[in-house]
Formats: structure tokens, sequence, C-alpha cells
């Protein structure tokens, strides 16, 4: 089974360290968007993470 988690990054300075910090948690990048105006752009980042039944 897997989770799935979605992070708004307001800056596109802070992609690449919010990226590195999930990875190190086990989180894979699965689809990046970025959505706005000229002035004003959103990104947001799903990760995907496969989670190990306990059965």
């Amino acid at each position: 089974m897997k989770t799935y988690t979605c992070v708004k990054v307001e800056h596109h300075e802070r992609i690449g360290q919010v990226i590195a910090d999930y990875q190190k948690g086990g989180w894979h990048l699965h689809t990046y968007q970025a959505q706005g105006s000229p002035t004003l752009v959103n990104h947001y980042l799903l990760f995907e993470k496969d989670e190990t039944p306990d059965f």
C-alpha cells in the first residue's frame, strides 16, 4: 500500500531542499505542479511512500 502527501512550497528556491528532506524520510517525488500568476506562483509536490502492512 502507498501513502501520499502533498506539500505546498511558495518560493521556488525551497523546492530542492524540500525534496531532499522528504527523500531522507523515505518519500519519493511522484508529481510536481506549479500554479499561479506571473507574480505569485505556488509549487505543489506530491510525494509517495511504500508502507508495509503490519500483518
